[in-house]
């Protein structure tokens, strides 16, 4: 691990669950899917998690740096609101470049380069895993906590369809969670186990970000869909002292009108609650 400790920047490139969204009333919060940079001090390596449509604008922001881009990008699990960006991000198709795809193991699916694989077939598109330029490595990431010189991660299995792990990142001595596609459930209503491992995994963490797609209401008819109610999300950090919340992957039908009446609400009512709250926004830079 690095002995620099200074704040750690974590910017936000796609915060939209689902599907992409271009209209006019979604660009204020972003529309697009999921993507996440933590910038690591210490190292010039890019730490990326998932690539959703904003992984392209996060290309777009570092293609021009003199020499090699390298870097690890972690995915989460494979439905395409995570993956669909990945063949737009330019710098893989340096040859200079060199990148680490991590993914956790999809079962009978496979690791992360059969899963990409599938995905990037002609079939499909235009772009195969054989035609990228850059020094690419898959690593079907295992659970325990592994050292990245600068800094170390570890997973543990959300409540969602397939398996998806949710990210702990330790930088020095910060704690960082990305679960972008986990079902909380309430907190009394969830199976205890599960529940368990995820308040201990979270506990006292510099910041969390989690899915909260729905309210409490929309939330009873989605029920087992693998989504958050925001609500939920909230009682849950309450709950595990962590220190800063934002919360993400935006229901495509939630427009800007909406994620800011919701934002500055969480603001005025948890403000005090925590360091910092609210709805996670495209282009937004959280330190830690």
């Amino acid at each position: 691990m690095g002995d620099t400790k200074k704040e750690i920047a974590v910017t936000f490139w796609g915060v939209r669950g689902s599907t992409p969204c271009a209209n006019k009333e979604n660009m204020e919060y972003g529309g697009n899917t999921t993507c996440l940079e933590i910038n690591v001090p210490g190292t010039d390596e890019i730490l990326i998690l998932d690539s959703g449509t904003g992984i392209r604008n996060l290309g777009n922001n570092i293609i021009d740096r003199p020499g090699q881009i390298q870097g690890r990008i972690f995915i989460t699990h494979p439905h395409w609101d995570h993956i669909q960006g990945f063949p737009f991000f330019k710098p893989i198709y340096g040859s200079k470049n060199h990148f680490s795809i991590h993914m956790p193991d999809q079962g009978e699916e496979g690791g992360c380069k059969d899963i990409l694989d599938g995905h990037l077939t002609k079939t499909f598109f235009p772009v195969t895993l054989d035609m990228i330029d850059a020094n690419l490595e898959y690593v079907t990431q295992p659970q325990e906590r592994i050292d990245y010189n600068h800094y170390e991660i570890e997973f543990m299995l959300a409540n969602h369809p397939v398996r998806t792990a949710v990210y702990k990142i330790h930088i020095d001595d910060k704690q960082i969670v990305f679960c972008p596609d986990n079902e909380l459930g309430a907190l009394e209503d969830q199976e205890s186990t599960f529940q368990d491992r995820m308040k201990e995994f979270v506990q006292g963490v510099d910041l969390l970000i989690h899915d909260g797609q729905y309210n409490r209401k929309s939330y009873k008819e989605k029920r087992g869909w693998g989504h958050s109610a925001w609500e939920h999300v909230v009682d849950f950090a309450k709950a595990t002292d962590v220190q800063r919340l934002f919360i993400t992957h935006h229901d495509p039908d939630s427009d800007d009108e909406k994620l800011l009446a919701l934002d500055e609400y969480l603001q005025v009512e948890y403000g005090e609650l925590f360091i910092e709250v609210g709805l996670a926004k495209e282009g937004k830079e959280v330190l830690v």
